[in-house]
């Protein structure tokens, strides 16, 4: 288990600039799933194929994988409770990053579905190691998607997509659905079970999966699925 801390350049929230340079990142190297509930079914799996592995987190129960923390630097925990993950970071100049490795196969096929909602702004990581953080699927409360790669160390997060407003499919200040699949050298993002992007995918470094947080902002997740193919 390994907590990674990194300095804050700049912060541009609910913008089309969404700088986020600074995060905590706390890792858990668990080498199987635990899947306490076996609830597979989450997701559109519009893979022609079966999967052949998952990653189920319903956070339910015991912490199986080091989803808790709490970081005083930056007035930031993470906590399983009431069948839901809390994640919540106090702090005014600093985002939050919190990953567990999946041992999922992110090189191949896979679909990642989580079910999220913040009262302010809150992302979904993927494809996340000890030496890159990997990418970003973000939602906020006034129905606004985006995709940002994360960088590594202090290095600025950088806009694959940016803020978009989606107030057709995003619910605001509510749960929403997110779901990246990554087909085919294709990733294809959906909101609430509808498709919002489609784009060449990008090379992942990692199996590490889990959310992100920006300062002020406290965030609840309801499961994360993880099915590779």
């Amino acid at each position: 288990m390994k907590a990674k801390h990194f300095s804050l350049l700049a912060i541009l929230i609910l913008s089309g600039s969404l700088m986020l340079t600074s995060c905590y990142q706390h890792d858990n190297y668990n080498n199987g799933p635990y899947n306490g509930n076996n609830n597979y079914n989450h997701g559109n799996n519009n893979n022609t194929g079966a999967f052949t592995y998952t990653f189920d987190e319903e956070f339910n129960g015991a912490d199986h994988y080091g989803w808790n923390f709490t970081d005083p630097t930056d007035s930031a925990y993470g906590t399983i409770t009431n069948g839901t993950y809390e994640y919540v970071d106090y702090s005014t100049l600093l985002s939050s990053m919190v990953v567990v490795n999946t041992g999922s196969n992110t090189s191949g096929n896979f679909t990642v579905t989580t079910r999220i909602k913040s009262n302010k702004i809150m992302g979904l990581i993927f494809g996340a190691s000890t030496s890159d953080n990997g990418y970003a699927f973000y939602v906020d409360t006034a129905g606004n998607y985006s995709l940002y790669k994360e960088g590594t160390g202090t290095a600025t997060s950088t806009v694959i997509i940016p803020s978009t407003q989606d107030t057709l499919y995003a619910v605001k200040n509510n749960w929403n659905t997110l779901e990246l699949d990554q087909i085919n050298n294709t990733w294809t993002g959906y909101i609430n079970g509808t498709q919002i992007f489609n784009i060449a995918s990008q090379s992942l470094s990692g199996s590490q999966f889990g959310f992100k947080v920006l300062p002020g902002t406290t965030g609840f997740a309801d499961y994360m699925v993880v099915k590779s193919y």
